[in-house]
């Protein structure tokens, strides 16, 4: 038996005639009521019945957390050779990862699970794969599935014939996933390496194992700084992580298709995922998922890997203080805020002008870049525009390596997390003037005097 999944805790929905609360990537939560059929039906009516959908979750947990893989296959169409193939992969990776809680949620249904006349039913069923990794997720996250099941006639079992990605109820341009957090590595790798790093691990594909075993300590390293740091300027210690997952991919391609189904651009991302935790609880990130592009730049050195796992583990720390609903009318929480931070974590360690960004910076202060510095805050609209990205997330660094000098780390966190706890995105900037006791004007102009003293 594989330690990782020795004592998981059972999470099966049962009755799916009962309505479900589903929180989606704004963490809104959407009533999702099952069907129950109720009327008299004629003998030869093909009908799916709610407890027949609960058998199938159940089995396919109970499989899972015994380690019976073929409970776990059973309720696939034993005629598709692939389908079962790629499941039992499905089930083999999963054993391996250190997981204290699985299981599967009935979700919406679409399509027609009922013929009167006798002919067999065709439907897509959405399932949630509720699951938490132990020392790393601080409630239950899921995963959601999207089941194709088919009823042959009214005798024959109910089986899934096909497993892809469900889409969120809603796309936003915040969240542009067509999926919701899949797939996970267990889905799509044919075999996982996994590292421990602390209390956390790192993922990887078996031609990657060597590596992962390299980046493991520098996750490991990562995940002390920020505890101690938070540890000594932070409120709120049990919504702090003991350890991250951390996965690594070869590529953007790659990249944007781990816990996600979009198009990536970035290095590296630290993706929020939902509380799926059952009952009252204020908590809306209950874990993250950090996701590492090692054809990036920043794997051409241990220094350069170092500072990508410390930014995208900044993230990760903060990401349950995250009380956004995403309602924003003039662009969103400033990038300087978010990205600022992770940058400010990633390098406090370091003088500034160490940073990788820093030769951005100075020729950005210089007027050789497409737009001369103003002395004003980067706009949301024109943070990543052209030959500007690198220079502007080094003035995120700045902001936050001055609002340090000037107030303290205490005050810089205090303004961090209130900004990070506004419900309307709108309201971020001025809660984290507010937290320093300053307008924006003082401090915009206090700030420009810092960047040409450091760039100068």
């Amino acid at each position: 038996m594989t330690a990782g999944v020795v004592a998981l805790v059972v999470t099966v929905a049962t009755g799916a005639g009962v309505g479900l609360l589903l929180r989606d990537q704004s963490g809104t939560a959407t009533p999702q009521p099952g069907v129950t059929i109720s009327h008299s039906l004629a003998p030869e009516t093909v009908v799916v019945t709610d407890a027949e959908i609960d058998d199938l979750l159940t089995r396919h947990t109970e499989g899972l957390t015994r380690g019976d893989a073929e409970r776990f296959l059973s309720i696939f169409d034993p005629a598709d050779k692939q389908l079962l193939q790629r499941q039992r992969r499905v089930f083999e990776n999963l054993r391996k990862v250190p997981l204290s809680e699985a299981g599967y949620r009935v979700l919406r249904r679409s399509g027609r699970s009922e013929d009167s006349f006798g002919r067999g039913v065709t439907f897509t069923q959405d399932v949630s794969f509720v699951h938490r990794f132990a020392g790393i997720d601080l409630r239950p996250v899921s995963e959601w599935y999207r089941w194709t099941l088919e009823k042959k006639s009214a005798d024959a079992p109910l089986r899934v014939t096909a497993v892809g990605g469900a889409p969120p109820p809603t796309l936003s341009s915040s969240s542009p996933s067509k999926t919701m957090y899949y797939p996970g590595p267990w889905d799509i790798w044919p075999d996982i390496t996994v590292v421990r790093a602390g209390a956390g691990v790192v993922l990887a594909r078996p031609e990657h194992a060597a590596l992962a075993r390299r980046v493991a300590p520098i996750v490991e390293q990562a995940t002390a700084h920020h505890s101690a740091y938070w540890k000594r300027h932070g409120e709120h210690q049990d919504l702090v992580p003991q350890g991250y997952l951390v996965a690594l991919v070869a590529g953007k391609d790659q990249l944007g298709k781990l816990f996600r189904t979009s198009e990536a651009t970035e290095a590296g991302v630290s993706i929020g995922m939902p509380s799926a935790a059952v009952g009252s609880d204020d908590v809306v990130v209950g874990g993250t998922r950090v996701v590492l592009d090692t054809t990036s730049s920043f794997f051409s050195s241990t220094d350069g890997i170092g500072t990508l796992t410390r930014h995208e583990l900044a993230h990760s720390l903060v990401s349950a203080l995250d009380r956004s609903s995403g309602l924003s009318f003039l662009g969103g929480r400033p990038h300087w805020i978010d990205e600022g931070f992770a940058e400010y974590l990633a390098n406090k360690h370091a003088p500034v002008t160490s940073g990788l960004r820093y030769p951005e910076g100075r020729a950005y202060l210089a007027g050789q870049r497409s737009r001369p510095f103003t002395g004003e805050l980067p706009h949301n609209d024109i943070w990543a525009g052209g030959d500007l990205t690198d220079a502007h997330y080094f003035m995120g660094e700045l902001i936050m390596r001055f609002t340090a000098d000037r107030y303290g780390d205490r005050r810089l966190v205090q303004a961090v997390t209130a900004a990070y706890q506004q419900d309307n995105d709108d309201l971020a900037e001025p809660a984290f003037y507010d937290a320093l006791g300053v307008d924006k004007a003082d401090f915009e102009r206090q700030w420009a005097a810092y960047v040409r003293q450091q760039l100068t």
